[in-house]
């Protein structure tokens, strides 16, 4: 399952994000702190089913297929708020980012009201909100930084006396984040570093650390907090920076909140009232509602899906029988797995099982029916059976 870390300073509202996009209730209040350890839960990315195709209903194992759009899970892991200097240790900063090593992607969620000072500390003079996204991106570089460069000069006269290529001996330092050595070796088709390590100076260091960013582990800023601000003021700050994406976690719980309580038909955008709404929450969720067809600000699922895409991830179904489209137990459409843009049936066929990748012999695309070899190119939306002499 795809990870993603949602990280920030303090008070910028992940706990009230978290708890609306994952239904888990965690503490939230306007302080600084009110998350001390991380949380983990469940949110989805949505893409178009393809259930219509066969003209039978899908039967998810995890996740679930509202009105044709499967919700494919994700793992979100909530880390508590980040203060100047974390990467050195202060307010048990390393610790707190320890828990995003092996994230696929990471979400810097900052308070775009500007109502919170750098520590999250609530103030009515405020600061600009832009420089959150500078102090966090600086300070994963950082903590980056520091766990490559421990004990280097040790760790690059022993490699550099390795037959072993570059990117193997770096693989090293950079397994800690999670990465393999097909990113590192990407990497280095995009970088330029110094043959030999003991060469490489602090700038090399930092440089890398930003491509394991760049590359590998995607940053991308989201800005909360939506609901404090005039259409005016947001139009303002994305014209500033223009590839934000803006959302309001209060908007995000509260919609979260009357779809549970059943006062809303769904928690979509588009929902209608139920006999269970009252004047109150009609005036309410109505005002929401027109916040959102301004465009300004997205919903948090539209969010994840768009960064999704642009990372290019597709959705693939693999199937048992390649002309239901079922698995051995009859369901239909049971799994719905994200992979790169690139990948191939033998990459599906490990994501299912390691010894299925092993054994792998062949594969039949669930639309053509057609047989395809290990090095077929996966399509968003393909519907694969594999064949394996594995038991």
């Amino acid at each position: 399952m795809l990870k993603i870390g949602l990280i920030g300073k303090p008070n910028a509202g992940k706990s009230t994000l978290f708890s609306a996009i994952t239904s888990i209730d965690v503490d939230i209040a306007n302080y600084p702190f009110t998350t001390i350890k991380p949380n983990v839960g469940i949110s989805f990315v949505k893409d178009k089913c393809p259930e219509n195709e066969i003209n039978a209903k899908c039967n998810p194992r995890e996740g679930k297929c509202l009105d044709g759009i499967r919700y494919i899970p994700v793992e979100i892991i909530d880390v508590p708020g980040l203060i100047e200097g974390a990467s050195e240790g202060k307010g048990m900063g390393n610790e707190f980012l320890d828990n995003i090593r092996d994230a696929d992607l990471i979400i810097n969620l900052f308070d775009a009201s500007g109502m919170t000072d750098m520590e999250g500390n609530p103030s009515e003079s405020g600061h600009d909100p832009l420089d959150d996204i500078k102090f966090v991106n600086n300070e994963i570089i950082s903590w980056m930084n520091g766990k490559i460069s421990k004990d280097w000069q040790k760790f690059a006269r022993k490699e550099d006396n390795s037959p072993e290529r570059l990117d193997v001996k770096i693989l090293q330092k950079a397994a800690t984040f999670g990465l393999s050595e097909k990113d590192v070796s990407f990497i280095m088709t995009k970088e330029s570093f110094p043959d030999k390590l003991i060469h490489w100076t602090d700038n090399d260091i930092n440089r890398f650390s930003e491509a394991i960013l760049k590359y590998v582990k995607p940053v991308f800023s989201i800005g909360n907090k939506l609901d404090l601000l005039t259409d005016d003021a947001i139009k303002a700050l994305k014209d500033r920076e223009n590839k934000l994406y803006m959302i309001s976690a209060e908007y995000e719980l509260l919609i979260e909140k009357a779809y549970n309580n059943g006062y809303i038909s769904s928690d979509a955008i588009d929902f209608t009232f139920t006999d269970k709404s009252g004047e109150a929450q009609k005036t309410v969720l109505n005002r929401i509602k027109e916040k959102y067809r301004n465009g300004e600000i997205m919903r948090f699922y539209d969010v994840l899906t768009s960064i999704i895409k642009s990372l290019g991830y597709i959705v693939v179904y693999p199937v048992l029988d390649e002309t239901k489209w079922e698995d051995k137990n009859g369901n239909v459409l049971p799994d719905a797995y994200l992979m790169k843009d690139g990948d191939t049936a033998l990459d599906m066929a490990y994501k299912i099982h390691t010894d299925i990748g092993k054994n792998f012999i062949r594969a039949v695309n669930g639309r053509t029916k057609r047989v395809i070899g290990k090095d077929y190119k996966l399509l968003n939306n393909d519907v694969i059976k594999i064949i394996s002499n594995s038991r």
